[in-house]
């Protein structure tokens, strides 16, 4: 009982670490943010097989060292075969020709260190 409790004292303490680590799109408080990202997560559903089942983490609102606006994130959806394909990054503008995901470019990093980090 004591090691029960003990886990549980462990877990309920990182919980809010863990709060820190989802995604800063439920945080935002701003409209434009908000209103930027949500046009962005549609451009990038738009890429994808099958846009319904698109699901969204880690999404936020970057100015990278442009100083370009855009939607960084990750994006799980059901591939060719009707299963998820597992979660990617992406970047969009907020357009569909201004939205790339990670398995798309062969040197993603370089464009998601430039734009989203």
């Amino acid at each position: 009982m004591k090691y029960f409790l003990g886990l549980i004292f462990v877990v309920l303490c990182s919980m809010p670490a863990i709060a820190d680590i989802t995604d800063s799109y439920n945080k935002t408080t701003s409209a434009k943010k908000i209103a930027w990202m949500d046009k962005g997560k549609n451009a990038v559903k738009q890429r994808l097989k099958d846009p319904n089942s698109a699901e969204f983490r880690n999404v936020y609102f970057h100015r990278g060292s442009d100083n370009i606006p855009v939607t960084c994130g990750e994006v799980n959806s059901k591939n060719s075969f009707g299963g998820y394909g597992g979660f990617q990054k992406f970047v969009s503008g907020g357009t569909l020709e201004l939205s790339i995901l990670q398995n798309e470019v062969s040197d993603f990093s370089v464009t998601w260190k430039q734009l989203c980090q």
